[in-house]
């Protein structure tokens, strides 16, 4: 969530915590003064020094450029080396002083001078283009370096380099098993570092290569089985349907089974840290696919093969989401909350599933309304802003569509209006005696004794 969201979101829940007394006034003010002072200023001097790392290995490498004649061969190599050796030195010294922020700092700097070295080296020795092989070598050196010294710039630069590989690598068809177990080694390297190393872009990167690299999967799959645009596209919504739900269903499971295991032991901060991030990217690709599954899917195939869904590539993904929907059930009994989360990320799955099974636009129309509606009170229940914003905007795509698409006359409209209020109506009623009947009893105040009954 971003900072200004959360102070605003902060400031409204100390309003609320010291009316209702668990919150005195005098620790809210200071916890607000504490806020405003945290304004992104302690994290400048380090944002204008990484913007400065890389201005001066920028300026080192076009200052060889402009000598490439003058400067001879074996100078540019040994002083590519010592410049490498010198940096991760200087990282190391850093570290043991405690000053890890530098130490990341010229980690980083030493991973940019040994992906310029081999650009240089390429250049020096005329070896051919190979932009996928040096996406390779630069991801290889990248995750070493940030594995031996936890260099969070480092795997920056191995996530982007790996992202990098899987799109220039061979073309479908092409690849072997190989490659794809590599990719698979290198998307664990990144994920787990994310996770013992947390920071905000490391674990959006390692999420991003994860979809690459699933996507890269399928599109492979797909193209094995020489098959339609209907045959893709129902392994791509059984796929990637199922690993969203997976991601969002990832940390509620775990916490039911600590509720039922306490002897399971407690998440670390990078495990909880990343379990939301998976979660908050895969609710918005669920929203996505409610929606290109009513809007998309229709104009790219009119007949989507259910056959997909059986490859492995959908059907793995798939199974785990629709275990993990049936355990989360049954693991929640008697918690609403939690339930109703289940119930809407099945409701939205099913609606992501729907084009294999019918191509009758108001069936789509009626699944995908349906799930956005439900993700919509999922998100309100669950007071998540960006929760919020991914399912409203997902339900005005919808209802935009279906506005130009689907009604023509007024008339329609007025049906189409009183339908929909009439659903929100329901289920805001619905909610309200949900949350009536599970709200806890007044506590009595000392002194009082309660009325006979």
């Amino acid at each position: 969530m971003f900072d200004w969201a959360y102070r605003k979101r902060l400031k409204d829940d100390l309003e609320d915590w010291v009316a209702k007394g668990w919150v005195s006034s005098s620790g809210a003010a200071s916890i607000l003064r504490d806020q405003e002072r945290e304004d992104g200023r302690s994290r400048l001097p380090m944002a204008l020094a990484g913007i400065g790392m890389i201005c001066v290995a920028l300026a080192l490498f076009a200052f060889i450029a402009a000598n490439w004649a003058v400067i001879p061969k074996t100078v540019k190599l040994v002083g590519i080396t010592v410049l490498l050796v010198a940096s991760h030195l200087a990282a190391a010294r850093a570290a043991t002083k405690g000053r890890k922020g530098i130490a990341d700092l010229l980690t980083g700097f030493a991973t940019l001078v040994f992906v310029g070295g081999m650009a240089l080296v390429g250049q020096m020795f005329h070896l051919p283009e190979d932009w996928a092989g040096g996406a390779f070598l630069v991801c290889m050196g990248a995750l070493a370096a940030a594995w031996f010294t936890g260099s969070k710039a480092s795997l920056t630069v191995a996530a982007v380099a790996a992202l990098t590989w899987q799109f220039s690598r061979a073309d479908l068809g092409e690849t072997t098993t190989i490659q794809d177990l590599i990719g698979l080694a290198i998307l664990i390297a990144v994920f787990a570092h994310a996770i013992f190393a947390p920071a905000r872009l490391s674990r959006w990167l390692a999420i991003l290569l994860l979809w690459v690299t699933f996507g890269r999967w399928l599109a492979e799959s797909a193209d094995l089985h020489s098959a339609g645009d209907g045959f893709a596209l129902a392994m791509s919504l059984a796929g990637a349907g199922g690993l969203a739900v997976l991601m969002v269903l990832i940390d509620p499971i775990a916490d039911l089974f600590v509720k039922w295991n306490s002897e399971l032991p407690a998440r670390s901060h990078g495990r909880w840290l990343m379990s939301r991030s998976l979660q908050d990217a895969g609710f918005l690709v669920l929203n996505a696919l409610v929606v290109a599954a009513l809007i998309v899917v229709p104009e790219l195939a009119s007949d989507v093969d259910g056959a997909a869904i059986w490859t492995v590539p959908a059907l793995v993904p798939l199974a785990a989401a629709v275990a993990l929907l049936v355990a989360g059930l049954l693991l929640s009994y008697k918690t609403a909350k939690a339930q109703a989360l289940f119930g809407a990320t099945g409701l939205a799955l099913l609606a992501v599933l729907m084009p294999v099974v019918t191509s009758n636009t108001l069936v789509l129309a009626a699944a995908s309304m349906s799930a956005l509606v439900g993700l919509c009170a999922l998100a309100t229940w669950f007071n998540n802003r960006y929760w919020m914003l991914c399912s409203y905007l997902g339900l005005t795509a919808v209802a935009l569509w279906l506005l130009q698409v689907t009604i023509g006359t007024l008339l329609g409209q007025s049906v189409f209006f009183l339908v929909a209020g009439v659903l929100l109506l329901g289920v805001a009623l619905w909610l309200a005696r949900v949350f009536r009947s599970g709200a806890p009893s007044a506590p009595v105040e000392p002194g009082k004794r309660e009325a006979p009954s």
